[in-house]
């Protein structure tokens, strides 16, 4: 317990900075990982097999019954 007022202050502040610092970091990690151009930017052919698969899904349960003969 040999620590003054200002050695105390003085930590608290750095670690409220490498708060701000890390919460800053981190804001920007979700922002990239919510944001649908970055991550369309990282695996293209996911996407166009995700679009294909909607497609054909739709299609299989909007077409007309099968006919019977």
């Amino acid at each position: 317990m040999g620590e003054t007022p200002d050695d105390i202050k003085r930590e608290i502040e750095g670690a409220r900075q490498r708060l701000g610092a890390n919460l800053n970091q981190l804001e920007a990690r979700v922002k990239t990982s919510l944001d649908w151009r970055a991550q369309f930017d990282r695996n293209p052919w996911a996407w166009a097999g995700g679009a294909f698969a909607a497609a054909f899904l739709i299609g299989w349960m909007t077409g007309a019954p099968p006919r019977e003969v």
